[in-house]
């Protein structure tokens, strides 16, 4: 093999070279551990149902998903495909009476398939991981380097709480687990977690105190994003005993 045959062959095997940019989320089942040692049988019984329920078809177009034990790991080129997936994610997870917890992070990420076996390596996931480890809540958190649009906080106000994907909580950017169709529902079994596993209130009065805020409309923007949208009149208020609404501006009305 020739000089030239030789660089040919590093420069297709370079790593560098298969290096991009995503978002990365990590995302662990709350307690999985715990209900193994607990009882085996009938927590293999639930993860086979969440896993078989956990359908590609379900997430949007460009979301690759990597399952192994209690983790999954999630990425996209984009921000939103992510944040559905988790919503998805959480959804399955509260129908099987689950909790997950997790990071989103954006950076560097490197993967080969061979087969059964996967190799990456990313400073996304490693942050993404990081993040896991230090929320104590049954909460998917951002990154606080990742960049959110402006669009996302207005989907709040545009849309409602229930129907967007992201909200800003007790200074965390989190993916939001409710749905429209999902809220009452998810507290509801939140309770009864709550009743099971009493050692775990704490992390349980945590996310029905979320419960609580996206049921009475709170505010679940950052103060500096909420301050912006008033500035640029993308929302207003509205008397008497305002509420906020997308002002003519923000949604293109004459």
């Amino acid at each position: 093999m020739n000089d030239a045959q030789n660089e040919e062959v590093h420069s297709s095997n370079n790593v560098e070279e298969l290096v991009s940019s995503k978002y990365v989320a990590f995302c662990d089942i709350l307690g999985f551990s715990a209900k193994l040692a607990n009882n085996f049988d009938a927590t293999l019984d639930v993860y086979r149902r969440f896993g078989e329920r956990l359908d590609p078809e379900l997430f949007e177009h460009g979301v690759k998903m990597t399952m192994y034990s209690d983790a999954i790991l999630l990425t996209s080129d984009e921000l939103a495909p992510v944040l559905s997936a988790v919503q998805v994610l959480w959804f399955l997870a509260l129908t099987e009476d689950l909790m997950i917890r997790g990071g989103v992070a954006y950076g560097r990420y490197w993967e080969r398939r061979n087969g059964d076996h996967l190799m990456v390596v990313s400073d996304a996931l490693a942050a993404a991981v990081k993040i896991e480890s230090m929320v104590s809540v049954p909460a998917v958190a951002l990154s606080d380097d990742i960049e959110i649009p402006l669009e996302f906080w207005a989907a709040r106000y545009a849309e409602g709480p229930y129907a967007v994907p992201l909200l800003h909580f007790r200074d965390r950017n989190i993916v939001n687990p409710f749905s429209p169709i999902w809220g009452v529902s998810a507290a509801h079994r939140c309770r009864e977690l709550m009743k099971a596993s009493p050692a775990h209130k704490q992390k349980y009065l945590w996310f029905l105190a979320l419960y609580d805020a996206v049921s009475s409309d709170s505010q679940l923007v950052p103060d500096s994003a909420f301050r912006e949208l008033l500035e640029k009149e993308i929302i207003k208020w509205v008397p008497p005993r305002a509420t906020l609404q997308l002002s003519d501006a923000g949604t293109g009305g004459g």
